[in-house]
């Protein structure tokens, strides 16, 4: 019986790019996300997916453990909406935790009864959870806040199962987010300014951050959970 990885937002940059290593590493691939992936590939199961309802998340997971053996679940959709300080946002705000943070705490709740020893949850935060200066974003920062919190707090539940909780925090990614993500970049200063602020004087890619989810998921990182790893180039630290 073949391994399932399921994705959550797998038609994203990120996803995108973690679907394709999950899928080298011989995982058979349930790519979940309201819109259908690019291209099709071997090994690769696209199923729509609104993490906002719970009997869409339901069926997903259905459909992972029809596949075969489901031991990896990623957690790599999410939304961002312009929120500023001065301006009213209240639909915004809504929208964001709605996804954001309700939407992950279906999907891990759902995890929480198909996994077993040795499997694997890891979520998309980003460097935002920390930091304040990212302008215009305060309500997407504060719900990667909460999915740090979410990694934790899952992370000593389902220790005493051997299922391991981590999550992966990027910092600015060399190709923004769709929708408004590509305008919040500008409203940051475009690359330029994020570039000086990177002691390795370039913005992460999709896939470097993938690579780091695909050893969460792997073996190799048996001793790791409830963890947060940045892969910012250290931005964090600047």
């Amino acid at each position: 019986m073949p391994e399932v990885a399921l994705v959550t937002g797998a038609a994203g940059k990120i996803g995108s790019a973690t679907c394709e290593l999950l899928l080298a590493d011989g995982y058979s691939v349930l790519a979940a996300d309201l819109a259908e992936p690019a291209d099709e590939r071997p090994g690769l199961t696209w199923q729509r997916l609104d993490v906002t309802d719970s009997a869409s998340v339901a069926a997903a997971f259905d459909t992972a453990t029809e596949l075969g053996e489901l031991t990896a679940v990623v957690n790599s959709h999410g939304i961002l909406r312009h929120t500023r300080p001065e301006e009213p946002a209240d639909e915004a705000m809504r929208q964001i935790i709605s996804v954001n943070l309700e939407g992950l705490g279906k999907v891990l709740q759902a995890a929480s009864g198909r996994l077993g020893e040795g499997d694997s949850i890891v979520s998309l935060s980003s460097i935002t959870a920390k930091i304040g200066r990212a302008k215009g974003a305060f309500v997407y920062a504060a719900t990667k806040a909460g999915l740090e919190s979410m990694t934790r707090s899952f992370a000593v539940a389902l220790g005493p199962r051997g299922v391991r909780v981590n999550a992966v925090a990027p910092g600015f990614v060399s190709e923004p987010m769709a929708g408004e993500g590509s305008d919040m970049r500008q409203v940051q200063g475009g690359d330029e300014p994020l570039i000086a602020a990177t002691p390795l004087g370039r913005l992460v890619t999709p896939e470097e951050v993938a690579e780091t989810i695909r050893f969460l998921c792997s073996e190799r990182a048996s001793g790791i959970s409830g963890a947060v790893i940045p892969v910012d180039n250290a931005q964090g630290a600047v």
